[in-house]
């Protein structure tokens, strides 16, 4: 067992980090060793506001001077990076998604089961109080069996004007690897294993090859025989700030949330909302999610109970992600 904090490493300094540095270094099981970027402004940057050690790449490193490490980098990188901390044996968190080829990502699975070391990707919904409450009225089938599901993700996030970077130029960027991602994984996470893929429809807004709306049905027919439809828009200018909102019909039952309050409409009539659920968390930066992904990740390496069932959910994720991204609507 490791011994308490675990060291860990960033590696990665971009807008993601954001969000889980400062879980990370308020963290009792987490000793932040420092954070490897290779763009030398954010490095003085991160260096002067957090005041860690950064560094500009793994080879800057000892591999004996950390346990784990969180990667925070664009999705065309994850694998490579991957593989080398998990040969030396290191835990590894990774951003979603976990890689560009399910090949790549299930061979990362692989390499995680062999040198015993926990492997995880921030599909934070997973995480979040309402949506694991959703997981319990689907599963012990509360209100009824579900028939039919809807989970729609809109955000304002590019437009005409936006700068180009890799979130939006070539595979691996787009909505379809952004919020995609997420929405496909919440239906892997509710209904389990897709069976069958149909992508509808696809728009490329602003640059080719590029994503920025589209639609899907997910077939999860081997468990609840339920299809998922699944719809995304990252260029939607009415939107302030991004959002996701789920509706499941069951045989006599409405349910729907938006990830604030959930509503029961039907022969039962229930509303209630976040509040009610248990929201308890240590630290808190833009949701109880992050930082319950965080806890869930340490306390499987302090603990010694490494499970691979949420990562290989998130292979099937990345199977969903490129069938969707080869086939034509």
């Amino acid at each position: 067992m490791n011994k308490l904090p675990n060291k860990c490493l960033v590696v990665g300094g971009g807008r993601i980090s954001l969000s889980h540095v400062p879980h990370l270094i308020d963290n009792p099981l987490s000793d932040v060793i420092g954070i490897i970027e290779p763009n030398w402004m954010l490095r003085f940057a991160l260096k002067r506001l957090l005041g860690l050690k950064v560094f500009r790449s793994l080879d800057s490193l000892d591999f004996h001077e950390f346990d784990c490490a969180f990667i925070l980098t664009p999705p065309s990188s994850h694998f490579s990076i991957a593989k080398k901390l998990l040969n030396h044996q290191k835990h590894v968190f990774l951003e979603k998604p976990m890689t560009l080829d399910p090949e790549d990502s299930s061979t990362l699975v692989s390499l995680a089961k062999a040198n015993n070391v926990h492997l995880s990707c921030g599909y934070v919904y997973r995480h979040h109080p309402v949506f694991k409450e959703i997981k319990r009225l689907v599963k012990d089938g509360v209100y009824g069996l579900p028939k039919s599901c809807q989970i729609s993700m809109r955000g304002n996030v590019v437009s005409s004007d936006s700068k180009i970077t890799w979130r939006n130029l070539g595979k691996g960027s787009g909505c379809l690897y952004d919020y995609g991602c997420h929405v496909i994984d919440l239906s892997i996470f509710l209904f389990g294993k897709p069976n069958f893929v149909k992508c509808l429809s696809k728009e490329e807004l602003y640059q080719p090859g590029v994503v920025d709306r589209f639609s899907a049905n997910i077939d999860h027919a081997d468990f609840f025989n339920i299809t998922s439809r699944i719809t995304c828009n990252w260029a939607d200018a009415t939107i302030r700030k991004a959002g996701l909102v789920l509706e499941i019909e069951t045989q006599n039952h409405s349910i729907y949330t938006d990830g604030q309050t959930i509503k029961i409409s039907g022969e039962t009539t229930k509303s209630y909302s976040i509040k009610d659920l248990d929201t308890n968390v240590n630290f808190y930066l833009r949701g109880e999610e992050f930082q319950n992904q965080i806890e869930t990740f340490f306390s499987s390496i302090t603990n010694e109970k490494l499970s691979y069932e949420e990562i290989e959910d998130a292979v099937m994720a990345d199977e969903v992600l490129l069938q969707i991204y080869e086939q034509e609507p």
